[in-house]
């Protein structure tokens, strides 16, 4: 049974709690080596899991003898990590968003191409078994012609701590952050469809806040400098975006509303012959002319170690991976369309460049 050898680029939450330790507890997975820009975590985190700590990732991608890496840092560093790791000739899995910018994905997409690597975005959604479970009924036609959607991921009060709040280092807020997964698997579940015109509203009109008993933000840093803490993206996302095939979609993400806390992701989609809802998860037609819904039974699944799996099988068997580089594209292309259309206060075009057609 073939190994192979896996490095982690960032150090933080997100490699700690999903990457490391479902790469460690991978068969077919070496967890060989670990960097971050402070060398301190790289080496507390080497120790923790046997690998080998580096200062910096260009290190690591020459001197470690990888097959694949993870890219786990924030989101402006994903597209400069991911490339280089790329060009020295690594598999890559990059966590979302895919980059901070629609520009900085095209460059990452043209480099995949170009290297002849595989090139995985994490969009961990479409590796739940509920999501997945809708995703075959809407391509069994059951639902007929899906021509509108909605999605959703609310939360009260829920702003993350670190870098996530500072635009330079996130490239936005929970439109980045978290309802990347909203719109990313209803996308996914629509059959992915190419993006037209996008009407996106950003709003900060909440945070910074002092509620009681709910924690906040941290000084936006990516090492163990002290520096001011920053809040200049947005606290709610709101989007209309229309497709080429004549299809529309709603998107919403919040960190902070005043509203009902949901942090659960909420997807509807309505088809010509039937729709579905993740959230509950249910089925929606009519029975003899008569309407019906079912409550649908799909059990839950650890979908951060069924991503992960999914990786290291396409490193191995050099398939390409089912949340693949230029969908990644498609998305963030849309994000920027989002923040456009917010900044400019009208329609904006989720276009690619001449470079990608």
């Amino acid at each position: 049974m073939r190994t192979i050898k896996v490095g982690v680029v960032g150090i933080g939450a997100i490699a700690h709690i999903f990457h490391l330790p479902n790469y460690k507890n991978h068969s077919q997975v070496e967890l060989a080596a670990v960097a971050d820009i402070d060398f301190g975590r790289a080496q507390q985190a080497a120790e923790q899991w046997g690998a080998v700590a580096y200062k910096s990732a260009e290190a690591m991608f020459r001197e470690a003898g990888l097959d694949a890496v993870s890219i786990c840092t924030f989101n402006a560093s994903h597209a400069e990590l991911a490339i280089a790791a790329l060009e020295a000739g690594l598999d890559v899995l990059v966590e979302k968003p895919m980059t901070a910018t629609a520009e900085e994905a095209e460059r990452l997409v043209q480099t995949a191409e170009r290297t002849g690597r595989i090139l995985m975005v994490g969009m961990s959604s479409r590796y739940r078994y509920d999501v997945s479970a809708l995703k075959g009924i809407v391509d069994s036609g059951e639902l007929g012609d899906i021509y509108f959607a909605k999605a959703r991921i609310i939360r009260r009060r829920g702003v993350p701590k670190g870098w996530f709040t500072s635009k330079e280092l996130s490239g936005g807020g929970p439109m980045m952050d978290i309802g990347v997964h909203a719109l990313d698997a209803v996308w996914w579940l629509m059959g992915m469809p190419e993006p037209d015109n996008v009407l996106g509203k950003l709003f900060h009109r909440i945070a910074p806040y002092e509620t009681k008993g709910n924690g906040f933000y941290e000084a936006a840093s990516t090492d163990n400098k002290v520096e001011p803490a920053i809040y200049d993206v947005e606290d709610f996302g709101t989007a209309y975006i229309t497709f080429e095939n004549g299809t529309a979609l709603t998107v919403e993400a919040s960190w902070a509303a005043n509203g009902a806390q949901d942090d659960a992701m909420k997807i509807e989609l309505y088809g010509t012959k039937g729709g579905v809802s993740l959230d509950p998860l249910f089925l929606f037609k009519e029975s003899n002319l008569v309407p019906v819904e079912s409550r649908l039974q799909v059990e839950s699944n650890d979908y951060y170690k069924d991503e992960i799996d999914h990786f290291v099988q396409c490193v191995i068997r050099r398939e390409q991976p089912l949340s693949g580089a230029r969908q990644g594209l498609t998305i963030m292309r849309i994000l920027d369309a989002i923040r456009i259309s917010s900044e400019t206060n009208s329609a904006a075009k989720a276009k690619a460049a001449s470079a990608i057609q």
